[in-house]
């Protein structure tokens, strides 16, 4: 199989912007794959704000598999950011590899890593809920594990994306796109939006058992990224 042409990331204010909006949809995707199937094992909806949520009333108790819910939403990352890498991989097409490089980038792979090496993130959470000891001896044991399994995970679709960028400074465009979407979505969502619903502006649980004020930010992102879906089609050409 002949080697695939090497992709030129499109670096203008609005493809970046549509980029940024994307990434922030999938966040919001993240989350809900959490509460979504939480609310199918326990049949009440937890609660919840842009970044942090939690399960109904004794549901962990009453459902040995709740824990499910807490994977989840890295679940739903994983399986994003492997299409991505087999659109990017095997597309016919520079669009459809394009968009592979945007699944790839705009989840957070970078975030999972970093949280599992903290001692934090869902899936150390799960772990510790399903195999840490009641002296909590075994929980440095549990963290590395975590970091194993989440890195075996992301870096491959990682290190497609960066063989397959051909732009000239490729090394700090590539650690820009890990990183600084990362710092954007802790000051607007964690800080500046979450603040917002700290104040009681439009936290009314309305539908999926999500405050209107997410709901609104998540139709807000979906309706701006589709919209403008050609730039993630020629997001890298």
């Amino acid at each position: 199989m002949a080697a695939k042409p090497l992709l030129q990331i499109q670096l203008s204010f609005k493809n970046i912007l549509v980029f940024l909006f994307f990434f922030f949809l999938m966040h919001e995707l993240h989350e809900l794959a959490h509460i979504i199937t939480g609310r199918i094992i326990c049949g009440c909806w937890g609660t919840r704000d842009f970044n942090v949520w939690d399960l109904c009333a004794d549901c962990e108790k009453q459902h040995p598999w709740a824990v499910a819910a807490t994977f989840a939403g890295p679940m739903f990352t994983f399986i994003i950011l492997w299409i991505g890498r087999y659109c990017l991989k095997y597309g016919r097409s520079d669009q459809y590899r394009s968009f592979g490089l945007v699944l790839i980038l705009g989840n957070m792979q970078f975030g999972r890593m970093y949280m599992a090496a903290m001692g934090s993130g869902d899936e150390v959470s799960g772990l510790r809920t399903l195999f840490l000891n009641p002296d909590h001896s075994n929980a440095w044991v549990i963290k590395i594990i975590a970091f194993v399994i989440v890195s075996a995970i992301c870096i491959p679709p990682l290190v497609t994306a960066y063989n397959a960028i051909g732009n000239k400074r490729k090394v700090l465009i590539f650690i820009s796109f890990l990183i600084l979407p990362l710092v954007l979505d802790t000051v607007i969502i964690l800080i500046l939006l979450n603040g917002i619903l700290e104040k009681g502006i439009l936290n009314q649980v309305w539908i999926v058992g999500t405050p209107l004020l997410i709901t609104v930010w998540f139709a807000a992102c979906a309706v701006i990224v589709s919209l403008n879906f050609r730039c993630l089609r020629y997001f890298a050409c």
